[in-house]
Order: structure tokens, then sequence, then C-alpha cells
């Protein structure tokens, strides 16, 4: 707490209680007496009618008839502070937006409306950030559920640090207590929020939330992009005006970083005909394989219904962007480790090396024991996240995904 945010809550606390003891102020702000002491001068130099009483039933007090508006703030910083109450949901906000209007002597002013919940959502969105809030504040443990952008749905204990608003939505900043690592989870993917009843004491210090460095550099794209003129609302809506560029013919050409996920195909079909992807080459193949898939899907109503992560996960006529990005190099076709002059290669039946596979998946024409892909993906995951600082076992994980079934060992 800054020391202007202490002296303030000083003044507070003595206009709803009256009179205070130097030893409960201190209590109440975590502080030591003697900075108590410091902070009465301090205020009764600005102007504030603090003043101490010595004996019993002394203490630190304000004179009688004392409104806060006189000396702590300008006009201006009360409007700010009203409007930043204003736009806090819940009750909590609204009680104390009671309270310093009287103080203040100002009418509230209705300029200012914040509503968290998505459409047709109720006020289920509010309670959660309500939840949210009160567990950062408090420092309680919490548990919930999350749907990632990489197709899985799992469960999470974390720490939570703070709430952020960036782009579109809101997002929590917490300490993930499985991963020993920051986490940045969007809230409208955490489902069944709950407190664990454990309160910690741990400093939460997470980094600034910045989309490309929370992109490991292998899942980078860069992208251009060219819109449809029916699409300027999104595209004004979801990119940052200095990334738009108009074009002769009246369409929107974009030039932006995304992450090379699953979310990225879904994000950018959703755009339907209004969007044509430039560049890179592989990801607009890949955007083209989808949409006949789609077309497919739909046209031949006996076609097996397909989850979206499947969809949007390589088939084996597929191009994949990662193998397209090292197609001069080569792969073991069973665990997709590089094989380069200094990889030890298998050997096949007669001895010779092997062109296909590392030393470690095969051995005299044989491979290292039977597995399934999804064996391989889960032995090889936390290798993959090791090499690639910033990578989470879970993008690695997504990322074998799409390049495994394209592998020799397991096309079949």
């Amino acid at each position: 707490m800054s020391v202007v945010a202490r002296q303030f809550q000083m003044v507070y606390l003595l206009l709803e209680k009256g009179r205070m003891t130097a030893g409960e102020l201190a209590e109440k702000l975590e502080v030591s007496p003697r900075t108590i002491l410091r902070d009465v001068d301090a205020l009764s130099a600005a102007g504030v009618p603090v003043y101490t009483t010595q004996g019993g039933g002394g203490g630190v007090a304000l004179l009688d008839g004392y409104v806060l508006d006189r000396a702590a703030f300008t006009e201006e910083e009360q409007r700010q502070l009203l409007t930043a109450l204003q736009s806090l949901p819940g009750q909590e906000g609204e009680q104390a937006l009671i309270k310093l209007s009287a103080l203040f002597r100002r009418s509230r002013e209705d300029w200012l409306q914040v509503n968290l919940s998505r459409w047709g959502a109720g006020e289920a969105d509010n309670e959660k950030f309500r939840l949210l809030k009160q567990a950062a504040v408090e420092r309680q443990t919490l548990s919930f559920t999350y749907a990632s952008s990489y197709g899985s749905t799992r469960e999470r204990k974390v720490l939570p640090a703070r709430l952020v608003f960036k782009g579109q939505g809101w997002y929590l900043q917490a300490f993930d207590l499985d991963r020993e690592a920051y986490r940045t989870f969007r809230l409208s993917r955490i489902l069944s929020p709950a407190f664990t009843g454990e309160v910690f004491h741990r400093r939460l210090d997470p980094p600034d939330i910045d989309f490309s460095g929370d992109i490991p550099p292998l899942f980078r794209v860069e992208t251009r992009l060219r819109f449809a003129p029916c699409m300027a609302y999104r595209v004004y809506d979801e990119f940052d005006q200095s990334c738009v560029a108009h074009q002769p013919d009246g369409s929107l050409l974009v030039e932006t970083v995304f992450p090379e996920d699953q979310w990225l195909y879904g994000y950018l079909l959703s755009f339907g005909a209004g969007v044509e992807v430039l560049s890179p080459d592989t990801l607009r193949k890949r955007l083209a394989l989808l949409g006949q898939e789609i077309f497919r899907a739909h046209s031949e109503p006996d076609t097996p219904c397909q989850v979206p992560g499947d969809m949007m996960g390589p088939s084996q006529t597929k191009e994949v962007p990662t193998m397209e990005q090292y197609k001069d190099m080569k792969f073991c076709q069973s665990c997709g480790m590089p094989l380069g002059p200094d990889t030890a290669h298998g050997t096949e039946a007669d001895g010779s090396p092997s062109a296909d596979y590392c030393s470690y998946c095969y051995k005299d024409g044989k491979f290292a024991g039977e597995m399934t892909m999804e064996q391989m993906i889960d032995f090889c995951a936390p290798m993959m996240a090791q090499a690639n600082p910033g990578m989470t076992e879970e993008q690695a994980k997504a990322r074998m995904h799409q390049f495994f079934p394209m592998l020799k060992r397991w096309k079949r």
C-alpha cells in the first residue's frame, strides 16, 4: 500500500470510528505506531484537522464536522475516484460509492456502467468476477476447471494474483501450483471456480501480460490477411488500427502475429468468406483443407461427426506447418526428433543405419517396445517443453498431435 493510500485509509477509519489509538491504527494498516504518528504529522501539515490526545480515552481523532473533500482531493480527483468505484460490479463497490458520494457531497454520475456478463448470461459472469476478485484480495487458493485453447479441459489449482482487462476480455493471472509457474487464464473459460479453504501468504509478482511474449517462437506465425470491406466492423473490433491498411479496392490488409494452434484456425474460419490468408502459404493451404472438410461434413449426411480439435488437427493428406517449416530437415518417424549429423540413427536387421528412425526408437529392425501414438506423445512432451523455454507440456502435446500423424510409424 502506498503512503498516500495508507493516509487516506487512516482518514476514512477516523471518520468511521471517531477515535482510534495509534496501536489500533497500526494494527489495522499493518505498520508501526511510529509510522502512524508520522502520518498524523503529514496529514496535519497538509491541512487535515487530525490531532492526538494523551491518557485514558486518548488517541487519534479528527475535528468534529470535518469532511474529506475539502482537504484530501481536488474536484477532478473526487470525480475520478467515484468513476473508478462506479466501474466495479457488485455490492461492495456500490456501498463504497454511496459513502464517498456523501462524504464528497456530490451526486452520483450515471454516464458509466460496467456489466461484465456476456449477452444472455444473466449475472453468472458478474458473480464469477466477484468470486475471483475476492480470492485475489483475500489471498485464497482457488480450484476450477479450465478449457484451454489447445483443446484440453483440466482441473487447475492456483494462487490468484490479479485480474487484468486486455483486448476484449478479462484474464486472471495466477500461480499454477501443478506447473509451478505463472499462468494467464481467460475468465470466460474458467468453469466452476471455488475456494479450497486454504489461505496463502506467498508474495505474487506475475509478469505483465504480453501477447507476443506468451507465444513460444515455434508457435508464432506472422500473417498477412485481406478482409472484405463488409468485415470492417470486426477488423476494428479485434485489431489495433496500426495493423490495418486500407486498400484501393476497399478491402483491409492486416499484418499481425498469431499463436499457431487450434484456436487460430477456428478464429479465421469465423470470418467465413470475408477473409483471405495471403501468407504464410502453409496457413493458407491448411485453411483451405479445413474448408473442404467442413463442406464434406455438411454435404454428406453420413459423414461421422468430428470434434473441432480433430478437424483442426492434421489428417494424413494435410500439410503440417511444423514439418513444412523444416522441410529440409529429417525427423525420426517415430518420436519426431530431428535426425542431424550428430544424432545416432537406429539400425536395421542387418546392422545398417536406419534412414527413418533414431536409436532410441529403433534397433535391429524393431521398435523399442510397443506403444500407441498417444503414449509416445505423453513420453516426449516433457522433453520438448524442456527444450523450448516458455513452452508448456500442454502446448508440446498440442504441437505433437498436429504433426505425429504425418510420421511414418503412425500413418497407419
